[in-house]
């Protein structure tokens, strides 16, 4: 007889195979199709959790970063749609600015200062937009839950306008200003920089030693020169004073090369370097004893005033520090405190103008030529090349100049901005903690911000210059007005509209001209991304301000959280996040970034056609995103392994409740049997660490806890001890039925713990299982509550049946090893224990069979604890494999134990 026909096999037509490229599309289509985003966020849903999204730059296709953070935020969106809330999320992207134009004119191959503004700025809008489009099938692909039909753009006018208005407002509140003050300026790109533009790696850079004669007498009649370090030879054209520490000591030293004045500290450094004849030390000097005196150039005929400033180092160099207050913002700082020029010969391409021999010499090439200079005039004492951290553009990646020039500033002074923006920070949950700390100290050093870039593509600043005097003016109406043009045209009106469209026409310039012409500056690109919580989150009717979270990389912690966070505390005074978490970058095996000139990228592309988005989706867990996340075929096929595993734990659940009816079988759970309350207690306990850890964004503790339960708590252990109560008992037994009701509810947590992670398996599987309050989407179905389950002292009293099970495996794998057994169940187990145990233990003799796998438990009582295992008596029966000596009892079905021929006498 065929005996596997009378046996309840699992039934399921949930695949085995994922086939997740084919699978995933159709999952797309029918979230679209029956608009669960939409649904998801109803009027009648609960309470609004909002994640504000910061909008990528529409330059590109989108690359493994983009998807580990859309993915992540993807995640926070489902997790809390499950638990009831209301999660619009509205996609944003960057359109505007000098990733999109960098990219744009490699792609048309022109420079520049070559191009017509107009036709590029078209050909700008069209190039954003189609990477926009491009980027956002992606994004979808991923199964991202988002509004895609309304994304915000930067380039709509709606928004541009918006952004216009938010620059008014802090005109009209007094934050803004007009000044020459050196910035990051990049050469290739011809444009100031924000700080969160400027990356640093290392250069190799000339550095030189070079002597300042002394224009005062210090040693009766004896010429005196100040030794002087720097790396940027070409800023001593610009230079006009030395700055000395004025507390600490200087030497004035006579040696074989002359009588010289450098910082005692740094004595033993320069005697190698420099004076290897050695010197004599003449006397000691304060540096604040040469206050004022004047030293002559070392090849340009003008004087450097000796001036005086704490940030001297004593560490490296002489001690002596040559100033070019054009150069530099500690340079032009303590210039203002002397009052002394800035010069500022170099223009926006990096070359020299209006310094004789020297104009027309770029600052890339001339270092050579002013070495070369200060030798023949003998004031160069030495030169060398020195690899050093130097900061870059992060765009173009090459090394930026400190430029000074006129440009708009948001002032961080004015009415105490920064205080109040670091006491803002204090009140923000930060996650991992660590980035309160590195914000704070952003904040506390940051110059000014620099809002004027000398761009093609972006907002224009709506200012205006006085053709007779030269003043420039930013006007809170002029910038309202022509908001509202913006509004209507769009920000190409700059280039349309007439001065009197603007204006009033009492409009008029402090020397009383009316003769103006428009400014040609463009608005940081970050100004504009960063007012999106006032032209998204603060004008649209879904969303709630300030947002409860903002979730990106963690350079952004001097981007776009800081470029947010400043307008917002000067209008708001708050922050516009209540929460900000932040992830780390990809980086392969060896830790190294990934790069294009390394060859180590793995495109999210790639990924998808070779494994499907759900790998992707898991890898995002795989490991802490707080930290850099690392990548490589290996670890994805770690994580295929893994998927695989969550995978048949649920095909193996629902091919288990195929005939399961939760109408008329679920038990009440007073019912279950002791075995199955008891894995419903554990299934209880992780919903509740599940629930914590989601909470707590700690989303790979979510895949270790689910993993592991589905690989040893559930495949390795309960479902294998199931099988024997599933398979072979009376299809509606208590005992089966039992059974079938905790997996139901295991099931029922697993398929939604799962959902914000893995939402294509999820709602595949979902699909398959019949709920109670079935809906049409697992992101519509309702989050479990198993407070009810927890059963503690069951969880306690079961320990020692744990401890027992490892010893009786140990002894089992003996057996195993001697040839005495092949399967667990051809062994029987004997317990032998002490009074305080055995009644616990003999009442559940079968319960401790099934536990153990094995055909037959036997507990007695002893005066200690010991344990035997044994081939098991009797015959194997046919029909569930346990040996039994009953096996042959029943004359009609000799073949098979006695509770099998009961089972079998149904069928008949």
């Amino acid at each position: 007889m065929d005996y596997s026909k009378t046996l309840n096999l699992p039934k399921t037509s949930f695949p085995m195979k994922a086939n997740l490229r084919s699978l995933e599309p159709e999952i797309l289509d029918f979230w679209q199709n029956k608009e669960i985003y939409q649904k998801i966020n109803s009027p009648e849903r609960g309470p609004k959790y909002i994640l504000h999204d910061g909008p990528p730059y529409a330059n590109g296709k989108i690359h493994i970063g983009h998807a580990l953070n859309k993915i992540l935020k993807d995640i926070v969106i489902k997790y809390k749609a499950l638990r009831g809330y209301s999660t619009p999320f509205i996609p944003g992207w960057d359109c505007h600015g000098l990733p999109v134009e960098i990219k744009l004119l490699e792609e048309l191959k022109e420079k520049k200062d070559k191009v017509n503004q107009i036709e590029f700025r078209k050909k700008a809008k069209d190039f954003a937009l189609k990477y926009v489009d491009i980027q956002r099938k992606d994004f979808i692909r991923l199964g991202v839950f988002a509004d895609w039909e309304n994304p915000y753009l930067t380039l709509d006018p709606e928004y541009e306008a918006k952004v216009l208005q938010l620059l008014a407002d802090l005109v009209k509140g007094g934050y803004l200003y007009r000044g020459l003050k050196p910035v990051n300026w990049c050469l290739e790109c011809a444009t100031a920089l924000a700080e969160a533009e400027v990356e640093y790696k290392d250069k190799v850079s000339d550095s030189i030693y070079v002597k300042f004669k002394l224009r005062d007498d210090l040693l009766e009649g004896e010429d005196v020169y100040i030794v002087v370090w720097t790396t940027t030879p070409w800023t001593l054209i610009s230079n006009t004073a030395l700055a000395l520490h004025p507390d600490l000591d200087y030497l004035l030293v006579k040696s074989p090369q002359g009588n010289f004045i450098f910082l005692e500290s740094l004595a033993d450094n320069l005697k190698t370097k420099i004076f290897k004849g050695g010197f004599q030390v003449i006397r000691r000097i304060k540096g604040k004893e040469l206050e004022k005196k004047r030293a002559l150039h070392p090849f340009l005929e003008r004087d450097s005033l000796i001036i005086l400033a704490d940030f001297v180092s004593s560490e490296e160099g002489s001690g002596c520090v040559h100033i070019a207050p054009g150069h530099g913002e500690e340079d032009f700082q303590v210039g203002k405190l002397y009052n002394l020029p800035v010069i500022m010969p170099v223009d926006e391409r990096g070359y020299f103008q209006d310094c004789g021999d020297y104009s027309g010499l770029r600052v890339t090439e001339i270092n050579s030529i002013l070495i070369e200079k200060m030798r023949e005039l003998g004031t160069l004492l030495l030169a060398e090349k020195i690899t050093h951290s130097y900061p870059h553009c992060w765009r173009c990646k090459s090394p930026l100049i400190f430029r000074a020039t006129e440009q708009w500033f948001l002032s961080l002074e004015a009415k105490n901005l920064r205080e109040r923006v670091l006491k803002v920070i204090e009140e923000v949950n930060w996650v991992p903690p660590q980035g309160k700390e590195r914000i704070s100290s952003m904040v506390s050093l940051r110059p000014d911000w620099c809002l004027s870039r000398q761009r093609l593509w972006g907002v224009p600043v709506p200012a205006l210059r006085c053709k007779d005097c030269g003043r420039v003016i930013l006007e809170e109406a002029i910038i309202r007005k022509f908001s509202k043009i913006v509004e209507e045209r769009g920000s190409d009106a700059w280039f349309e509209v007439e001065v009197e469209e603007i204006t009033d026409p009492t409009f008029n310039c402090k020397c009383g001209s009316r003769n103006f012409e428009k400014e040609k500056d463009i608005l940081d690109v970050w100004f504009e991304s960063g007012a999106s919580f006032y032209a998204v989150v603060k004008e649209s009717k879904l969303l709630n301000f300030p947002s409860d979270l903002y979730l990106e990389g963690s350079d952004q912690h001097r981007g776009w959280f800081q470029v947010s966070l400043i307008p917002s505390v000067a209008l708001e005074d708050k922050a516009p996040f209540r929460r900000v978490l932040t992830h780390g970058f990809v980086v392969d095996l060896e830790a190294r970034k990934m790069s294009k000139s390394l060859g180590n990228i793995i495109s999210p592309q790639q990924i998808i056609e070779k494994y499907g988005a759900e790998i992707l989706r898991m890898w995002t867990v795989f490991s802490d995103y707080t930290r850099d996340v690392s990548l490589s075929e290996e670890i994805l096929s770690q994580i295929v392994e893994a998927y695989r595993k969550i995978r048949n734990t649920l095909r193996f659940i629902l091919a288990n409740l195929y005939d399961f009816n939760f109408r008329e079988d679920l038990l009440s759970y007073s019912k279950l049997l002791e075995v199955d309350r008891l894995f419903l207690s554990l299934t209880a306990n992780l919903l509740s660490d599940v629930e914590a850890f989601y909470d707590s964004f700690l989303f790979y503790k979510v895949y270790q806890k689910i993993y592991e339960f589905c690989n040893i708590t559930l495949s390795s252990f309960y479902l294998d001890i199931l099988k024997d109560r599933l398979y072979t008992f009376q299809p509606a037994s208590l005992e089966r039925r039992s059974a079938q009701t905790s997996l139901y509810y295991i099931f029922n947590f697993l398929v939604k713990a799962i959902a914000p992670i893995l939402s294509f398996t999820s709602e595949e599987a979902y699909a398959y299982f019949q709920e109670q309050n079935k809906k049409e989407s697992v992101f519509l179905s309702i989050w479990p509550d198993y407070q009810e389950f927890k059963e503690p002292e069951l969880e306690s009293n079961f320990e020692k049946i744990f401890k027992l099970r490892e010893e009786i495996l140990k002894a089992l794998e003996e057996k195993r090893g001697k040839g005495l057994i092949g399967s667990s169940l051809e062994a029987e187990v004997k317990i032998i224990t002490t009074s305080e145990n055995f009644d616990f233990l003999k009442e559940r003799e079968d319960l401790l069979r099934e536990f153990f796998i094995v055909s037959k438990v036997e507990v007695e009582k002893g005066e200690s604890f010991s344990l035997k295992v044994e081939r098991a008596k009797g015959k194997k029966c046919l029909r569930c494999w346990n040996w039994r000596e009953d096996v042959g009892k029943d004359k009609n079905f000799e073949e098979v134990c006695l509770r099998c021929a009961s089972v079998l006498r149904t069928q008949r």
